[in-house]
């Protein structure tokens, strides 16, 4: 097996990673205060470093609030109203099966994961509400094609390319939805069947890539990304039929923070490399793949010093030259940097 030599940027991640855990089970799930937890400014006043499972960010609540309901960890959180909500959601897990779940997987990776970096993150535009109200699948399927009002998120994560608008359809998003997403939830629970069949849980990587096959046969364009965060949400929530172990495919940042962690050796190509880089990851820290692809994103964003700078304006009352993280790195060339004040120009 190759052998990868790390470096201080790998040791400062794997410093990262306990601080943000630390402060994921004392504050986010466990309401303490964030300010004086682990020492660190940034990690500290920015919550977007407050997680290292991923059933546990931000872009995970709606589902994680109809698996779980009034069980849910963040539940101690929510005003009277959303808890309400998430009461009335506790026999969602059982009620049902696992076409129901798939669908609402892939409505809310595909419309956005109501992702808004903003005070509903989330939520922006959610549609599962609504879902969560249905009978079956197929009237889930139903309601997305009849509804009129917004569905997608308007910031965060990326919508997917639909195809053209045709057979009736006004838009190539109702299209996907009338003609596509009831057959590709039945077709991908099939294929996981067949490979449980054989007496193995399912890669992460072979349900995206069914998926993404799945949709060129149909002239298509891969919705790779989505299909990736659909096949986590498997992972999570069904690991019995899943291996939660196995890798996903890594996103830019990701890949930009394990290119920082070590230099990739000659004898293997930039994805082993990656692999090989996530496996020393996943044994230092003991997590999982699909949840340090998250934490990796997130590291590229501490080792930058970024502060959000929302519509909401969460963080204008921080001043940018005085919050930092304790990184080791002290000489990172992009974002936000200490080093950065005394040049004459320094702006954020």
């Amino acid at each position: 097996m190759t052998e990868i030599t790390t470096n201080l940027y790998f040791k400062d991640f794997l410093r990262y990673y306990e601080l943000a855990k630390k402060v994921q089970n004392e504050c986010n799930l466990g309401g303490k205060p964030y300010i004086g937890s682990c020492g660190d400014d940034l990690i500290e006043n920015v919550t977007i470093y407050d997680t290292v499972e991923r059933r546990h960010a931000g872009f995970q609540n709606m589902l994680q609030d109809l698996w779980l309901g009034s069980k849910a960890p963040k539940y101690y959180k929510w005003d009277d109203e959303h808890k309400l909500r998430n009461k009335s959601y506790d026999n969602l897990r059982d009620k049902f099966g696992k076409k129901e779940w798939l669908f609402l997987f892939l409505a809310h990776r595909i419309t956005g994961s109501g992702a808004s970096f903003e005070a509903d993150h989330g939520y922006r535009n959610t549609i599962l509400p609504i879902l969560a109200t249905s009978k079956d699948y197929g009237i889930m399927n139903f309601r997305i094609r009849m509804h009129e009002g917004a569905m997608y998120t308007s910031i965060g994560n990326q919508i997917p390319a639909f195809p053209k608008p045709a057979m009736g359809y006004k838009t190539g998003g109702k299209l996907y939805w009338g003609q596509y997403s009831v057959a590709l939830v039945e077709s991908t629970l099939n294929f996981i069947d067949t490979i449980n069949s054989e007496g193995r849980k399912v890669k992460i990587r072979e349900i995206v890539d069914f998926m993404c096959d799945w949709n060129k046969e149909k002239g298509m364009k891969r919705f790779h990304f989505q299909y990736t965060a659909v096949a986590a949400d498997l992972a999570d929530y069904y690991p019995e039929l899943v291996d939660e172990s196995s890798h996903m495919y890594y996103g830019k940042n990701a890949k930009e923070a394990m290119d920082l962690f070590a230099e990739k050796p000659k004898s293997v190509n930039k994805d082993g490399f990656y692999d090989l880089v996530m496996e020393k990851a996943q044994l230092e820290t003991g997590g999982l793949p699909k949840d340090l692809e998250d934490v990796m994103c997130d590291y590229i964003r501490y080792v930058e010093n970024y502060i959000p700078d929302n519509k909401q304006k969460t963080y204008s009352h921080l001043d940018r030259s005085k919050i930092w993280n304790t990184s080791l790195i002290t000489d990172h060339p992009k974002g936000r940097q200490k080093w950065m004040l005394n040049t004459p120009d320094w702006k954020w």
